[in-house]
């Protein structure tokens, strides 16, 4: 007979399932969709990243808003009154712990605990961490962690694997490593590497809310250590005060005494479960409704729509979510002259395009977003070095609004681009080069140094066909065969 979980341990997957669909959600969306938040937007350790630097000079670290220091406030209140709440209730990533411990539980019918003294040692390495991102953060203005955090790189996987490598190699092993880790150990990036939850454990220490054993009624079954996913010895306190509680209640609803032998109390007095998740979720949300009233909850940039009708529009607001069409009209540019100036085929890379993609679409995935930022700085004959350069401290940080206020209202006329000469596909294909089903025409191209469409002629394939996708898979619904396909690039 299966055991009855209790009512509020329900709720509170349920919750995390909640707040786990929602960010994966929207990391989907992000990726597909203009105007939906970034991870970076929705961490709220980026609100401690960029706080000092909002304070002296009113800017934020690059990605981030408004609304991270919103969420972190929220964290910071929620950690004096009740500890380290946000992580047992609300955290996405501890919720995808959680479902990666259930997926040990399953497959090795037990639970593993790291060695009590390394497990010391190692509970001081968020603390490590924290100190490390706060003083290279400080130091570059740059969102440091970012390369590295595993919420990132699974945030980002809906772009692809091949894109999460490119951007965070180290965030995806981080991420497969502490899930693989925590179906051994539960939750073992908040034990040893999450720097948000370093921050909890610090604020943990002054909480109103504690959770008490009476000693008396104790009988001492150790089911209560047994359970605690953050493995604290709770048979054995008076209260509980460790840094590392997460305020799940695992212990108190697992007690077999029925006799409030584990209790909740805030200010030393007996409260409900109930009434804590009630007081812990009314400081997140109202923290939010506070946010929402002054206009700081905002979890996406304005669109470089919105900063040009300002009239401070700069070089460095062109982001890669930027569409190229948006850029013309934002900057007042013909849109055949930005095409012209960076390179590419408006056939191939049509301008409803996000900047971000153009890589993809012309076989060169190390295309960057600051090309296009330097071909427009040309065109509009203003100084940008680009982001690894010393420009950005000069006049270019200054608006162009005086140059885009001749350019809009009469822009220079262009011809029309001429026609783009068709690619020739009669390039030498090395000899040690095979064709392989399972290679799509950009790895093809890759491999031989072409374009896309360069090897879409070779091939004799109609061009409207997917690029990312293996050939094999496409033969029978573009009607060609593996062999014909070999025979042709072998010639």
């Amino acid at each position: 007979m299966a055991k009855r979980i209790p009512k509020i341990q329900s709720a509170r997957r349920i919750i995390l399932g909640i707040f786990l669909v929602g960010f994966t959600t929207l990391a989907i969306l992000h990726q597909k969709l203009q105007g939906i938040p970034s991870v970076d937007a929705l961490d709220p350790f980026g609100g401690l990243e960029t706080l000092l630097k909002w304070l002296a000079s009113g800017e934020f670290v690059k990605r981030i808003t408004a609304g991270n220091i919103v969420l972190l406030g929220a964290i910071a209140v929620l950690g004096v009154v009740l500890s380290r709440f946000y992580c047992g209730w609300i955290c996405a990533f501890g919720a995808l712990q959680g479902v990666f411990g259930w997926l040990g539980k399953k497959i090795f019918k037990r639970r593993f605990k790291v060695p009590q003294k390394l497990d010391r040692v190692l509970r001081y390495a968020k603390y490590v961490i924290l100190v490390g991102i706060i003083y290279f953060t400080w130091k570059t203005g740059e969102l440091i962690i970012r390369p590295y955090d595993p919420l990132a790189a699974y945030a980002h996987l809906p772009s692809g694997l091949s894109a999460v490598w490119a951007e965070f190699s180290i965030g995806f092993i981080l991420l497969i490593l502490f899930m693989v880790l925590s179906m051994l150990y539960e939750r073992a990036f908040c034990k040893y590497a999450c720097p948000l939850g370093a921050i909890n454990a610090i604020l943990s220490r002054v909480p109103l809310f504690r959770i008490r054993r009476d000693a008396p009624t104790c009988i001492s079954c150790l089911k209560c250590d047994r359970v605690c996913p953050m493995n604290i010895n709770v048979s054995k306190a008076d209260k509980i005060d460790s840094s590392e509680c997460i305020s799940c209640f695992e212990c108190v609803t697992s007690c077999p005494t029925k006799k409030n032998t584990l209790a909740a109390t805030i200010g030393n007095k007996k409260v409900t479960l109930k009434t804590v998740v009630i007081i812990g979720f009314a400081i997140y949300f109202g923290a939010a409704l506070i946010g929402q009233a002054l206009g700081m909850l905002k979890f996406t940039p304005p669109t470089i729509t919105e900063i040009a009708g300002t009239g401070i529009l700069k070089v460095e607001d062109i982001k890669g979510s930027t569409t190229y069409e948006e850029l013309a009209s934002a900057f007042g540019i013909d849109i055949d002259k930005i095409y012209r100036e960076i390179g590419i085929d408006i056939r191939i890379v049509p301008p409803e395009t996000k900047i971000k993609d153009t890589g993809a679409l012309i076989g060169n995935p190390e295309f960057e977003t600051d090309t296009v930022r330097m071909a427009i700085a040309k065109i509009l004959g203003v100084p940008y070095a680009g982001e690894s350069g010393t420009a950005l401290e000069s006049p270019q940080s200054e608006p162009v609004a005086e140059k885009l206020e001749t350019r809009i209202t009469a822009p220079e006329p262009v011809a029309p681009p001429p026609e783009a000469p068709a690619p020739k596909p009669n390039l030498k294909v090395p000899e040690d080069f095979a064709l392989e089903g399972t290679m799509s025409i950009e790895a093809v191209a890759k491999a031989l140094g072409w374009s896309n469409l360069q090897v879409i002629e070779k091939l004799g394939l109609p061009s409207d066909i997917p690029t990312d996708k293996p050939l094999r898979e496409m033969g029978s619904q573009y009607g060609y065969t593996m062999p014909e396909l070999k025979e042709k690039i072998a010639q």
